[in-house]
């Protein structure tokens, strides 16, 4: 898949498995996964951002919201980026992550933002995306259809 902006292009199909068939795989693995809300993610070494030293960050998936996300969208679409499937958007996982970081600052604000996520070593950066992007794809699989017309969850 590639991402355009009047600028530039970024094909993202050989990071994130945007292809049918490694995104069909990808939605399957996610689901056999645990659904675990919060992740503890420990560095490969220690990553030092504003003075502060990091040797593990938590993040809390299940504190996401739908605001949050259209945060995220927002944000991408400013920049000049379409959005196809977010899931698969290097950008969109990485806010998403930010977002759902549970460090603060002393004054309550976030750690991390997207720009600083993408300053931490390359096998953290996509491990964290990699971990978002499980669950956000098992948020929205398996999903059916009552008699009611809800939709629940199997």
């Amino acid at each position: 898949m590639i991402f355009m902006n009047t600028n530039t292009s970024i094909d993202l199909s050989e990071d994130y498995g945007t292809s049918p068939d490694a995104a069909v795989q990808l939605e399957k693995e996610a689901r056999q996964e645990d659904d675990i809300g919060t992740y503890v993610h420990e560095f490969s070494r220690p990553f030092t951002w504003n003075g502060r030293t990091y040797e593990r960050m938590t993040f809390r998936w299940d504190s996401l919201t739908g605001a949050d996300h259209l945060a995220a969208e927002n944000e991408l679409m400013i920049l000049g980026k379409t959005l196809v499937i977010p899931e698969y958007t290097g950008m969109y996982l990485c806010s998403m992550a930010a977002r759902a970081c549970a460090e603060r600052q002393e004054d309550g604000k976030r750690v991390l933002d997207a720009q600083i996520l993408k300053t931490i070593p390359v096998r953290d950066f996509r491990t964290i995306c990699r971990q978002v992007q499980g669950f956000l794809l098992r948020a929205g699989s398996a999903s059916e259809k009552t008699d009611s017309g809800s939709t629940k969850r199997s």
